[in-house]
């Protein structure tokens, strides 16, 4: 379970280490995979390969579906913040799952419900600074990317969600990486800047 935001009624934003071509590749011993978007309240999608467009180099990708869903969508901010911006963030806690009713349909899983409150896993404090993240890890390669680094941590299963302004409700960021990158527990968080998203979002129309 990971997170993910929409940022239009048809366009979803999560972090590309999270979902990318190759969480669509089958378990060995398995011929099928099915990958599953679940936002509240009660919207359960199915995602297909088709609906993703990858930004590596932001780790960024995109969800865009051809219909439009009745849910809340947050402004992305247009200023850039300094240190000491009050925001927030919102995740999941890694490796847990949300209870759900499923059934088998002739064409695989059918989600009928799901509730995930008891695996929220959400952090707030302040914008420790503005960066440029240079990142060689395994699954995250970024070079000289804007964002944003928190003055609290967090846990598995926050990257993908939305770095949020306390003020004023928009969308700072996409949290991406914490580090010690080896730890469970995160001592700092770190978020690419919704700028950053939005620029390719605007190149790719």
């Amino acid at each position: 379970m990971r997170k993910l935001f929409f940022i239009s009624s048809n366009l979803v934003v999560t972090a590309q280490h999270v979902l990318n071509s190759n969480t669509f590749r089958p378990n060995v011993g398995f011929s099928k995979c099915q990958v599953w978007l679940i936002a509240q309240p009660n919207i359960i999608i199915e995602i297909k390969l088709k609906d993703i467009i990858e930004h590596s180099e932001i780790d960024t990708t995109l969800i865009q579906f051809s219909k439009s869903f009745p849910i809340k969508v947050r402004n992305s901010s247009l200023n850039n913040v300094d240190s000491g911006h009050e925001c927030y963030n919102e995740g999941f806690t890694g490796g847990q799952m949300p209870n759900m009713k499923v059934s088998w349909g002739p064409n695989g899983l059918i989600i009928s419900s799901c509730s995930d409150n008891k695996i929220i896993a959400n952090g707030h404090g302040q914008i420790k600074q503005k960066c440029i993240m240079t990142v060689n890890a395994t699954d995250i390669k970024m070079t000289n990317v804007i964002g944003y680094a928190t003055s609290y941590g967090g846990v598995v299963g926050m990257s993908g969600g939305p770095l949020i302004c306390k003020q004023t409700d928009e969308i700072l960021g996409l949290m991406s990486m914490g580090l010690p990158a080896d730890n469970p527990i995160k001592d700092s968080l770190f978020a690419v800047s919704i700028q950053e998203i939005n620029n390719r979002i605007k190149n790719w129309w």
